[in-house]
């Protein structure tokens, strides 16, 4: 990148205000977000001025204002729905703080709104709320309402304010820590004349590819023309980011860029033959919105066919005398497949029951032992503590219900809940505790199964540091080794024997252990390993194969 494009691309000394901007000789009208200095924010007032060629009116009452770190480039993410309105992302890549003020709010009219700060779209962090102050700074002329400095490294925040008597009156923002924006591939659907595949399975793929890499794109992808009518690509939708799609085709030692489009808002992408048509080299890249596209970014994923000529027909003519033979073993063999296919498949249903039925003896278990500490509190009349507790296990309680239909959540939002629950216990019992994450990982993007380090930890209190109050140690562990995912949880307790413990112990040790096992039924590579010694006690759990690098 340029110096002259990343300083064009700074932030800057500003303060951004999302407005509608009415060219009166085409009367046209369009959102965009218009910059005033952070030393004059009054000058927002100054461009809504109806004379000139062009007006600007504000997006709503509420004005929203933000302001970023002025060094920040390539902050723009995308447009994300909220019932009827539409909430921009910035992405913040520096992990710097995000302001966020509304001059629509002065004290005249400042008990009618309210705000809210929602996290990784999960968990309310601030619940529907008053406006927390009034300031006059920025150059500002009159109060407004400042709704305060936000840094979440790692995480997504919503920050949304609302008018109280009409929801429909309100504005919000997304401000976005995460490291990795690159697109999550799930399926590379190949639709051809007579049928449709999965291009990443081997049984049905009919040999156009048979390497891929680590983000599951093929490294020999190659199909004769008119075999294939279109490719369509299936994308983890992440809820703060619009992707873009570019091709680069080369025919005849000549290269053309194009942009295609986006990826919508289910997270697909089709290219249709038309772009295809010719025998050639292509390249589909697929990458974050931009302003100014970064050519050099990791944060892309690239896939890469040739289309070979098609017409040639003589080794057909050689083939088609041994065609009644080759079509006979091939029947024989689809049967074959398609009987292995589903007793795979009755099986997998099989394991998903299993791991549904487990998951659903975790959660009241785990409810009936936070009762049981509200309890223990308040029989001791420590009802301030009982009282902190309970407002922690219910901001947690909604966290687990919101993952109770699903099976895998984001590494990111499961270290949210042990967050949660260490702090929570360590109300009760004093212990101090540290999660540890590897910055080699994405845990927005990583999937992990839900609740399952949870029991673990619950454990490691009430085997280990529960009655050692400040001297009690426990840590979350997550790192990476190759491509395997490494999750563990140690205390520095007394330790305890494994084997009587999962015999007589803990329900919830027990359970997780036929978890692991339901798991590995459905997914094959992942291995739980415990020990303990006084001082010492690890849960290692290992996801084989479970991660990609960029």
């Amino acid at each position: 990148m340029s110096p002259a494009v990343a300083q064009e691309m700074r932030f800057g000394n500003n303060i951004l205000f999302d407005m509608m901007m009415t060219e009166k000789d085409r009367m046209i009208t369009e959102p965009v977000y218009v910059p005033v200095s952070d030393t004059a924010v009054y000058r927002i007032f100054d461009r809504m001025k109806k004379d000139g060629r062009k007006s600007f009116t504000p997006k709503s009452p509420v004005m929203l204002g933000i302001k970023l770190n002025p060094s920040l480039v390539y902050y723009y993410g995308g447009l994300v729905p909220s019932v009827s309105k539409y909430y921009q992302t910035f992405t913040i890549s520096d992990s710097s703080a995000a302001e966020v003020m509304a001059l629509g709010v002065n004290p005249e009219n400042v008990d009618d709104f309210h705000y809210r700060v929602v996290e990784n779209d999960s968990l309310e962090v601030v619940p529907w709320s008053p406006i927390p102050r009034l300031e006059q700074r920025y150059g500002a002329k009159h109060p407004f309402g400042f709704l305060g400095s936000f840094k979440a490294p790692g995480r997504r925040v919503m920050v949304e304010v609302a008018s109280k008597e009409n929801y429909g009156v309100r504005e919000g923002v997304i401000f976005d820590w995460r490291k990795s924006f690159k697109p999550v591939l799930s399926q590379i659907i190949i639709s051809t004349p007579h049928d449709y595949f999965d291009l990443r399975s081997s049984l049905f793929n009919k040999n156009y590819a048979g390497r891929f890499d680590h983000d599951g794109m093929p490294l020999d992808f190659r199909f004769p023309a008119d075999s294939v009518l279109s490719i369509t690509l299936q994308f983890k939708k992440p809820e703060t980011l619009v992707h873009t799609v570019y091709l680069i085709s080369q025919q005849n030692s000549k290269a053309d860029t194009s942009h295609l489009g986006f990826v919508d808002q289910y997270g697909f992408f089709r290219l249709n033959r038309s772009y295809f048509s010719q025998p050639g080299r292509y390249e589909l890249i697929i990458k974050k919105q931009e302003k100014v596209p970064d050519w050099n970014s990791p944060h892309m994923l690239r896939l890469a066919f040739d289309v070979l000529p098609s017409g040639e027909t003589a080794i057909w003519r050689k083939v088609l005398p041994y065609s009644g033979v080759l079509i006979l073993l091939f029947a024989v063999y689809l049967g074959y497949s398609r009987r292995r296919l589903r007793t795979e498949q009755r099986q997998k249903r099989t394991a998903q029951l299993r791991l549904k039925s487990l998951r659903a003896q975790l959660n009241p278990h785990f409810m009936f032992n936070a009762l049981s500490s509200v309890q223990n509190l308040m029989n001791k009349n420590e009802l301030l503590e009982a009282n902190r507790y309970l407002s922690k296990f219910a901001g947690l309680t909604r966290a687990v219900l919101n993952t109770t239909e699903r099976e895998m959540i984001s590494l990111q939002e499961e270290l949210a809940i042990t967050e949660d629950y260490l702090q929570m216990e360590q109300l009760r019992f004093g212990f101090r505790y540290v999660q540890d994450v590897t910055d080699a990982l994405s845990p927005g993007n990583t999937d992990v199964p839900a609740m399952l380090l949870q029991p673990f930890i619950e454990n490691a209190v009430k085997h280990g540091v529960g009655g050692m109050r400040d001297r009690g140690l426990i840590r979350v562990n997550v790192r990476t080794e190759k491509n395997n995912l490494l999750l563990s949880v140690t205390d520095n307790g007394p330790g305890f024997d494994t084997a009587t413990t999962r015999k007589e112990g803990s329900f919830g040790l027990k359970l997780s252990e036929e978890r692991i096992t339901a798991l590995n039924e459905v997914y094959k590579n992942i291995a739980l390993n415990i020990s303990s010694v006084p001082g010492h006690t690890e849960v290692k759990i290992t996801f084989y194969h479970w991660i990609s690098y960029e």
